[in-house]
């Protein structure tokens, strides 16, 4: 069985850095680790961290490729993990 993805948000920018900001849409951030991935399934990256406002945060993700074709305001979800919680 294949678990569903969950929407973290959508992706907002590049940074610098080559770090990708994405503007969290739910109300609980994800923890740090976790995949990204696009609507397809594709890994993107991982999530670095979370900065900004807590009443409106933002999500780091680094990149696993410096190539990726990401459109603005682009839908990122997250590939939950296999292990249960414990």
């Amino acid at each position: 069985m294949v678990p569903a993805l969950i929407r973290l948000g959508y992706f907002i920018h590049v940074t610098p850095s080559k770090k990708l900001l994405v503007k969290i849409a739910g109300k609980r951030p994800p923890r740090i680790g976790t995949r990204v991935v696009t609507s397809s399934g594709e890994i993107i990256g991982k999530v670095v961290d979370i900065i900004g406002p807590i009443a409106a945060p933002y999500a780091v993700v680094k990149p696993l490729r410096d190539e990726l074709r990401i459109a603005p305001y682009e839908e990122i979800y997250l590939k939950p993990s296999r292990r249960g919680r414990r």
